[in-house]
């Protein structure tokens, strides 16, 4: 039996793979207020009860949705960390919140969509020191605070406000465009324009030296 421990627990792997993957389809198709656990054995084709048995039911299946988009995003959010350059980490991060949603809105509804979301019973409350189901998905929120606390030792971000205020700030700015795009009330035909002056206002206005940054980046 112990010969057969890594075999099994390589196809239960796979199981809970797959199972994801379907259930990411239907949080695509449907939003997540109308996952059922009976719909996801339909579609992977299984029982209820290999569902119950893989996440203990719809509550282990949305929260598994749930860590699997805070990792997708912190993995957008990780790819814009420069800490030669704190205030272009600030405004490719901004950029990087806005892919991911339009890439995901499943997940990002899911994550974000007001009382549409899934909050997991053990979910802190404060953004700073989200926990999310999954030890791989260290939170976003965290790297925007990491951005504006490397920005201020630099000296090219103010101090005024800690890093934790400012993230907060930068938090809610990005997520009402975000939501305001993923709702339908911006024109798509200049949304990427609306979207990266926007943004820039915001950068600027927490820079010590808003000038060179737009010269570096050739925003202004």
């Amino acid at each position: 039996m112990a010969d057969l421990a890594p075999a099994l627990a390589d196809e239960n792997e796979a199981l809970y793979g797959r199972l994801l993957k379907i259930a990411e389809q239907l949080l695509a198709r449907h939003g997540p207020d109308k996952i059922s656990v009976r719909e996801l054995a339909r579609e992977a084709g299984i029982s209820t009860m290999g569902i119950y048995t893989v996440f203990g039911g719809k509550e282990g299946v949305m929260r598994a949705l749930y860590a699997e988009g805070f990792a997708r995003l912190y993995q957008y959010a990780a790819q814009a960390e420069d800490r030669t350059n704190p205030a272009k980490w600030l405004y490719d991060a901004l950029f990087a919140y806005r892919r991911f949603a339009l890439a995901n809105v499943g997940f990002y509804r899911l994550m974000f969509g007001g009382d549409k979301r899934f909050v997991p019973i053990d979910r802190n409350a404060r953004f700073g020191t989200l926990v999310v189901p999954d030890q791989g998905a260290y939170p976003s929120y965290g790297s925007l605070m990491d951005a504006f606390a490397e920005g201020q030792r630099c000296g090219v971000i103010t101090s005024q406000r800690s890093a934790d205020e400012l993230a907060h700030l930068a938090w809610a700015v990005i997520h009402g465009l975000v939501s305001l795009e993923i709702a339908g009330y911006v024109d798509l035909t200049c949304a990427d324009a609306r979207f990266s002056d926007s943004i820039g206002l915001f950068v600027r206005s927490v820079l010590t030296d808003p000038a060179a940054f737009e010269q570096s980046l050739k925003i202004g």
